[in-house]
């Protein structure tokens, strides 16, 4: 059990001691490009100019997703699924996102997920949210019910 403890503790230390890097040697990554910039000259092609997708090159719509969600795809693009995993299949991008590296298109994933939100979000419109109602239809007219007077006076 004291083994156990001391083995926790010591990978504890390592990884507190290490701490959280943006690179493999700890210096900051710097981009030749603004997330616009790479976005504009090789996102736009497919993905289109409001982030509405394409079906025809099987390019799904970016603008109906939040940072969050867009930036674990973008991860998961970049690192060929196995750093996070979104649960989607990105196999076409994964290949395609390498020719885009070597061609200096190569973007910080984050600031890529803000941009994106940020110019093309669109938030549902409550007409989207709402269920919708059956229209109603009209109730049948009714017959009004004779007075006693006027039922007395037909007998």
């Amino acid at each position: 059990m004291k083994k156990l403890n001391l083995i926790l503790l010591s990978v504890g230390a390592v990884f507190a001691l290490t701490g959280c890097n943006d690179g493999p040697t700890g210096e900051k990554i710097t981009y030749a490009k603004s997330a616009q910039e790479v976005y504009d000259q090789s996102c736009k092609k497919c993905h289109g100019a409001n982030g509405e997708g394409n079906t025809e090159k099987k390019a799904p719509a970016l603008n109906d997703r939040q940072a969050g969600e867009l930036e674990l795809d973008l991860y998961d693009v970049k690192n060929g699924g196995t750093n996070q995993s979104s649960g989607t299949d990105h196999d076409i991008m994964e290949h395609n996102m390498k020719k885009l590296i070597d061609k200096g298109y190569d973007y910080d994933p984050k600031a890529m997920a803000l941009y994106i939100e940020k110019s093309f979000f669109k938030m549902p419109s409550p007409e989207d949210t709402e269920e919708e109602t059956p229209a109603t239809e009209e109730a049948p007219a009714t017959t009004e019910t004779p007075t006693t007077e006027e039922a007395n006076a037909t007998r």
